[in-house]
């Protein structure tokens, strides 16, 4: 077992924890592969594209499309489709998604992304060249009004954006600030900012640096946020200092205190930019947590059972990309490319024990180009009878 880690920062260097940590569980373990998600062909051209099932089983998606005559990172339409039944054999046609004066400006890890939440509630978001963008509609995408996660007059420059949604509707943003990133050597350490939500994404709460004490944040890796049954938000994030690149879990509690620790214990050295963001899965009572990442092609991950506070040893999983995971019942399931193609669905169990008898909710939504989106609906990161919280991210092309 080794030794726990934390991301605080001390002279700029990560700071280890002198003894070994007892009673963390094993890694997650892989089960068969014949236990494979529903499978669903997206039906549309599309550059990027994110997408959430809603508690009534229903598929939805928010793509973007580039303009005629736009180079690969220029403005791009907006559109949001879903599916008409639960067993998701009929869409709907295609609705643009009105940007206003926020142009969508798409490209890489940079994506627009979709929550779902009780009540006919579909919230969009998109990156607009250092602005946040973001619609909510009440009506399953009938109509939709702006509304402002981030001041758009706000000091620095919105990077990296990611956001998540839960049945009891909480929102949350997070994003790397591009414009005051440099931390002594290394010159692509940032600011991680989150802003909360508890009104299904309508209005939202001051912006909090959440790594204002801890490890700087890579900036071209995107973070990814996941919600437990209390409320409180855990963020993961690769980081950057000294050009080491690791895994930090942080968590924002209900009471404003912040904690975290270091999942990945990889102590990688590189003097520049994965642009690869880790994805993480939590239980409702926050005690168990899983987080996948990437380290030169190959997926890795690491599982805590003691609330974040220490992680066992990672674990690789095989060689990819564009990987994606999503939470269902006691497992997380992972998916992603190789070749071109879409290399594997695995169910692995997020404490290591015994897998439970019914399977999770998941759903595998493939592109045209065989790349990989796990999806689940809200409620999957949580036991069956729990708050519903959604987790599910990426889809790069």
């Amino acid at each position: 077992m080794r030794s726990a880690l934390t991301c605080s920062v001390v002279c700029g260097a990560l700071l280890s924890a002198g003894h070994a940590s007892m009673g963390v569980a094993a890694p997650p373990t892989a089960l068969s592969q014949d236990e494979s998600a529903a499978v669903i062909r997206f039906p549309h051209d599309a550059d990027l594209w994110d997408a959430a099932l809603s508690e009534d089983g229903r598929l939805h998606v928010v793509y973007s499309v580039r303009q005629a005559g736009e180079s690969k990172r220029g403005a791009s339409d907006l559109f949001y489709l879903a599916t008409k039944n639960a067993e998701r054999t009929r869409w709907m046609d295609p609705r643009k998604i009105p940007t206003g004066e926020l142009p969508v400006t798409v490209g890489g890890e940079r994506k627009a992304l979709i929550a779902v939440m009780p009540r006919d509630v579909v919230l969009v978001s998109w990156p607009s060249g250092g602005l946040i963008g973001a619609a909510r509609s009440a009506d399953n995408g009938g109509s939709w009004v702006p509304v402002t996660p981030r001041d758009p007059s706000a000091a620095g420059h919105a990077d990296t954006m990611t956001m998540t949604g839960s049945a009891a509707g909480r929102v949350a943003f997070a994003w790397t600030d591009t414009a005051v990133m440099g931390r002594g050597e290394d010159k692509i350490a940032a600011p991680l900012h989150v802003t909360l939500s508890r009104n299904g994404g309508a209005t939202y709460e001051s912006v909090i640096e959440i790594n204002k004490n801890l490890l700087g944040a890579c900036v071209c890796c995107t973070p990814d946020l996941a919600f437990d049954g209390a409320g409180n938000l855990w963020v993961a994030y690769r980081t950057s200092e000294a050009n080491i690149k690791e895994i930090c879990i942080a968590r924002l509690g209900v009471d404003g205190a912040i904690t975290a620790a270091i999942a990945s214990a990889d102590e990688w050295h590189l003097n520049g930019c994965p642009m690869n963001g880790p994805e993480i899965a939590v239980d409702r009572e926050g005690k168990t947590v899983a987080v996948t990442w990437t380290r030169e092609e190959v997926i890795r991950g690491a599982t805590s059972t003691d609330g974040g506070k220490t992680f066992g040893a990672a674990r690789d999983s095989g060689r990819g990309a564009h990987h994606s995971s999503a939470a269902g019942g006691d497992r997380l399931w992972l998916a992603w490319e190789l070749h071109n193609e879409t290399s594997l669905i695995r169910a692995i169990e997020r404490s290591g024990e015994q897998r439970a008898a019914v399977p999770p909710t998941a759903v595998l939504l493939v592109s045209a180009e065989g790349q990989p989106l796990l999806v689940s609906a809200a409620g999957s990161s949580t036991p069956p009878g729990g708050e519903h919280d959604r987790h599910e991210r990426h889809g790069d092309h």
